[in-house]
């Protein structure tokens, strides 16, 4: 449809670098389809032909229309990046254009029935560019129907011209919702995800230090203070075991002991054996 082609472009295309963070890019592409279904609400309350308020009822809703667009734009950066908001425009939006539907006087059922199928399009689509194609048939659709139905009463009013271009700003608006959802969604899956990365990297990581320290428990070389028996010469080991010091040696080094008897030892043994 005419103009489907800019909104898509604006939306998916990279922000100025005005609009470079974050932020400014999401109160940018608010203010954007509020700015577009404001001034298609305010065409729909002042072309309908089935008057249903008076006019300077209707001259305080497009002034409201309208200043709902400033409002966005001076709203702080965590009231539009906190996760009820999206929800609560979407909400407050679908009701109010439900409800100037009704006040224009253009509550058709076929109207109704193909402004709730793109509800149920933005539900179950997979993805904003899905949706807006679907969108496009179902505008095409309508479209149809409404020059079928023009071509029975013989009457064309710029309020029938007006509901295609409605029925697409609000299903890009429903699909821009649903996308910011499916990126927290899947935002919250990565960081699951690398947490749970980090916790089994933290497990190998202690299971390492582990191996390494019954490694090093078991590399023969002896260092530091060693316990031992001033009596019998056992050697006390870090598990406050006493082991004999040969033993304890030979455990804990490549050292080994051959058995022999020292000069002054032989002497005291064997006194005459020198001689």
């Amino acid at each position: 449809m005419p103009g489907a082609d800019v909104i898509v472009e604006v939306l998916f295309k990279d922000p100025p670098k005005s609009l470079a963070s974050p932020s400014a890019a999401l109160r940018f592409g608010f203010v954007l389809l509020q700015s577009l279904l404001a001034i298609v609400l305010s065409y729909q309350l002042l072309f309908s032909e089935e008057k249903v308020l008076p006019q300077e009822v209707e001259q305080l809703l497009i002034v409201g229309l309208l200043l709902l667009i400033p409002v966005l734009m001076s709203l702080p950066t965590r009231v539009l990046e906190s996760d009820w908001f999206a929800s609560a425009l979407v909400l407050g939006d679908t009701a109010l254009t439900t409800s100037i539907i009704y006040l224009s006087g253009n509550n058709s059922s076929e109207l109704y029935i193909t402004y709730f199928l793109v509800i149920l399009i933005a539900a179950f689509s997979t993805s904003l560019k899905q949706l807006i194609g679907l969108s496009v048939i179902l505008c095409i659709a309508y479209g149809v129907l409404l020059a079928l139905g023009v071509k029975e009463s013989g009457s064309l009013s710029e309020s029938h011209l007006l509901r295609i271009p409605m029925l697409f700003i609000m299903a890009t608006f429903y699909g821009v919702f649903a996308e910011k959802v499916r990126r927290e969604r899947h935002s919250k899956v990565e960081l699951i995800d690398y947490v749970a990365a980090l916790k089994q990297a933290e497990k190998e990581r202690e299971s390492l230090i582990r191996q390494l320290q019954d490694a090093l428990t078991k590399v023969k070389v002896l260092q530091g203070i060693l316990p031992i028996c001033a009596r019998c010469k056992k050697i006390r080991d870090g598990k406050g075991d006493w082991h004999a010091m040969e033993s304890y040696i030979r455990e804990h080094s490549d050292a080994d002991f051959t058995h022999g008897v020292c000069p002054e030892c032989l002497n005291k043994l064997y006194p005459g054996y020198s001689e």
